[in-house]
């Protein structure tokens, strides 16, 4: 990172201060805050790591603080890096007195920063652990064999094995045709045809984003943010200008894959104009796109270093805000649990809680399907056993089972298809399974090597529901579960059910990839939009959002920081005549302005009193008309018969709505719990499918408990 520098002027110095009490409150629950509030509460010398935790430095500079006495000016103090001079690298503002500087020159492992004050001779020092710029820092070791894609995003050849680029700064500017075009000369003349924009705190300035491209933690980095340069970009004094409304928003892409390689983007995808028109810097990365590795650990290491780098080189940002849909709202709400802090705002789309979603369960019925007897087996009849509409589970297992596959070379997504897991030709070779990307976590056997795989059916009674309603009887309910079977350690179909690792299991769990409704996500606004997909079979079902919430009410007995919109089918972009996309960053941009704007220590009650008038559960209809829903979706509400809630497998099999028990504790059968009479023959017969018993869903799961710590390391 020594060819990035830094400029820190008297009016940046100015900007950063003032927003360093909005930066104090808003990250109280965060891996910073105990070294930023004691800053704010203590009059004697002292440093303080604004970029990032102490012990998680990356890259070999860090943003520091110093506050000392007052009366104490720049001259009168001297900073030591590890014995060494560094006092240069500080400068002072002249309205706090405090000093701040990008102290460079770290080594990889324990440094030591030392202050001393003339003439009282006050000392104060700080650890700091410095990781490579490369990673990883919490997440265990990298994963292997991995292919570069910095060729193919515009990047140039890699400079390493890691896949590290050259940072790379191109302009655009949005035209009046509004399509973002490259501006190759950005201190030359403007286009003709420039637009201005109006950020939203009321600056009108040209339209023209500076795109700051490069590599961190192996992966690609796009950073945008409204520019408008005088002077050559080569000179060291570039920072922030006017156009930045001091807030950041990180854009998160969906999906969920197995893939050996870095991702690939371009500069041209972090030109948001929802957010760069409002004047927000926005970010993006090729690991925080869930269908890269859909391992939350890394992405959230990943966007920890990421905010390292931007406070470094861009300043502390007011608050950052969240955005995507999808697995990209899976980051967002799984990121926010495990590594509180580092995002003040979540704004997920079409909703899930997190990548354990029991996907297993749609291969295994599709497979029962294609061998059972169509005249029995009618579409009524499947729809009921997996709850959702017709085609969502089918849909399910085109998208997603085929990341249970150690086989799938398409999952891989490599070049060099000859290092590809094969059982006989390559049983070394990668293995394209989501377990073996959460290898670091799970653990691996230590027979085979493989990483440990926590799915698990065993005592799960499919289509339970559908027997209790009659939608199938009884012989049909016990030969969906004689058959159904379970899936082997590559994920191909076997007779037997699927026992899940309870080393894995239990991990799952305790690393917080099960998203509990704890963590950091009580005091972060949560508001949730989807357009209404339910009866086209789209995975994105409206139930997802409802999942959410009962786990955020069971965790911290209320869950009113979570908002929920839904709208009519998307059409080309678009809500019906609703835009819910800019109504949604309206919204939680003054909910987020106005916590940060009060002093007091965050927590839910402060993030649910200031909660816009907006914000409230809503749908909205054809036309674009808007409704209030009072009773939260749980009702018979207008929205309830507009957009009807419907099910999934585990759920009609009896699971509860919060439906994250990955492995169930199990009870006797007792037949008195089906609203059905078993005759003697078929009792017999239960007992055999089920020789160990059947879930019990009134206790936890085997192996479920709390979340086991904040930032872990692995």
């Amino acid at each position: 990172m020594k060819s990035l520098k830094v400029n820190f002027d008297r009016n940046r110095v100015i900007h950063a201060v003032a927003y360093f009490v909005s930066f104090v409150v808003i990250v109280l629950s965060s891996g910073l805050s105990r070294d930023v509030v004691l800053s704010q509460t203590n009059g004697r010398l002292e440093i303080v790591s604004l970029s990032s935790r102490p012990d998680l430095v990356s890259g070999g500079d860090t943003l520091i603080l110093i506050k000392a006495p007052a009366g104490i000016q720049l001259g009168r103090l001297s900073l030591t890096l590890n014995g060494k001079d560094v006092t240069s690298q500080l400068r002072q503002d002249p309205k706090t007195g405090d000093h701040r500087g990008l102290i460079s020159g770290l080594k990889t492992g324990e440094n030591w920063l030392r202050v001393t004050a003339e003439p009282s001779k006050a000392q104060a020092s700080l650890k700091l652990i410095n990781h490579p710029i490369t990673g990883p820092v919490l997440s265990g070791p990298h994963l292997s064999p991995y292919e570069c894609r910095t060729v193919e995003s515009g990047m140039g050849e890699p400079l390493d094995a890691d896949c590290s680029a050259r940072q790379k700064i191109d302009y655009f500017y949005r035209s009046t045709d509004k399509t973002f075009k490259p501006l190759a000369n950005p201190t030359g003349r403007r286009p003709a045809d420039l637009a201005a924009t109006t950020t939203n705190d009321g600056k009108t300035v040209p339209y023209i984003v500076r795109v700051d491209s490069g590599t961190i933690n192996r992966t690609i980095y796009r950073i945008a943010i409204l520019d408008d340069p005088k002077s050559s970009e080569a000179a060291v004094s570039w920072a922030p200008g006017p156009g930045w409304n001091r807030k950041l928003a990180v854009g998160f892409g969906g999906g969920a894959g197995t893939q050996y390689n870095q991702g690939v983007n371009q500069a041209t995808n972090a030109l948001n104009d929802l957010y760069l028109s409002r004047g927000f810097a926005f970010m993006i990365s090729t690991e925080l796109v869930n269908q890269l590795h859909g391992n939350a650990v890394l992405q959230g290491e990943t966007l920890m270093m990421l905010k390292e780098y931007f406070i470094e080189r861009y300043d502390v940002p007011k608050w950052t805000v969240g955005h995507g849909g999808s697995g990209g709202a899976i980051q967002q709400l799984v990121i926010t649990q495990i590594y509180p802090g580092l995002l003040d705002g979540l704004q997920p789309t079409a909703s899930f809680p997190d990548s354990s979603l029991h996907t297993a369960d749609c291969g295994l019925l599709q497979n029962f399907w294609r061998r059972a007897d169509p005249a029995v087996w009618t579409d009524a009849k499947r729809t009921a056993v997996e709850g959702y509409t017709k085609g969502t589970c089918a849909a399910w297992e085109r998208s997603f089972v085929p990341v249970l596959t150690a086989t799938n070379a398409r999952g891989c997504a490599m070049s060099d298809s000859s290092r590809i897991y094969d059982p006989k030709k390559n049983p070394k070779g990668a293995r394209c399974t989501m377990q073996e990307m959460r290898a670091n976590i799970y653990g691996r056997d230590p027979v085979t090597g493989f990483a440990r795989k926590p799915q698990d059916n065993i005592g799960l009674q499919y289509g339970l529901e559908a027997l209790n309603i009659g939608a199938i009887n009884i012989d049909e309910f016990l030969e969906l579960n004689e058959k159904l079977g379970g899936n082997d350690i590559d994920g191909n179909f076997v007779p037997e059910r699927s026992s899940g690792d309870l080393i894995a299991i239990k991990a799952l769990y305790r690393s917080g990839l099960i998203n509990s409704g704890g963590g950091g996500l009580a005091n972060v606004p949560i508001l949730h939009a989807r357009s209404y997909t339910d009866a086209a079979g789209d995975i994105h079902d409206r139930q997802r959002d409802l999942t959410i919430r009962a786990r955020l009410q069971r965790a911290n007995g209320r869950h009113d920081n979570q908002v929920i919109w839904v709208g009519p089918p998307r059409q080309r972009g678009q809500t019906g005549g609703v835009d819910m996309a800019s109504l949604s960053i309206d919204t939680i941009n003054k909910w987020l302005d106005d916590i940060a704007a009060d002093p007091a220590p965050l927590s839910t009650a402060k993030v649910v009193r200031h909660k816009p008038a907006e914000a409230t559960d809503a749908c909205w209809d054809q036309s674009g008309t808007r409704i209030i829903e009072k009773d939260g979706f749980t009702g018979r509400g207008k929205c309830n018969e507009l957009y009807p809630v419907h099910s999934e497998p585990r759920l009609a099999a009896g699971a509860p709505l919060t439906n994250d028990i990955s492995k169930c504790q199990l009870k006797p059968i007792n037949f008195a719990d089906y609203k059905v009479r078993f005759s003697d023959t078929q009792k017999t017969r239960m007992k055999a499918v089920f020789p160990s018993g059947v879930c019990d869903f009134s206790k936890p799961g085997i192996g479920q408990g709390p979340i086991k710590g904040k930032y872990q390391r692995y």
